[in-house]
């Protein structure tokens, strides 16, 4: 069976982490996550956590 979860970060949503099989896999819907999209972990929380971290980031970056 197949698993999705929204990940939303800080009321930002940035994609779905889908569960087929044995991990969980990322599918971007932000821009600044584009180097995330497809990446394998192995929990829906794994990819929330990195998500975070990519996204504090980029928000460094631009300010």
């Amino acid at each position: 069976m197949i698993e999705s979860r929204p990940i939303d970060i800080d009321g930002r949503f940035v994609g779905v982490a889908v569960n087929a099989s044995l991990s969980w896999h990322f599918v971007a819907v932000d821009p600044v996550l584009d180097d995330l999209h497809g990446t394998h972990f192995s929990s829906a929380e794994e990819v929330a956590r990195v998500a975070r971290l990519v996204l504090a980031r980029a928000t460094r970056r631009t300010h």
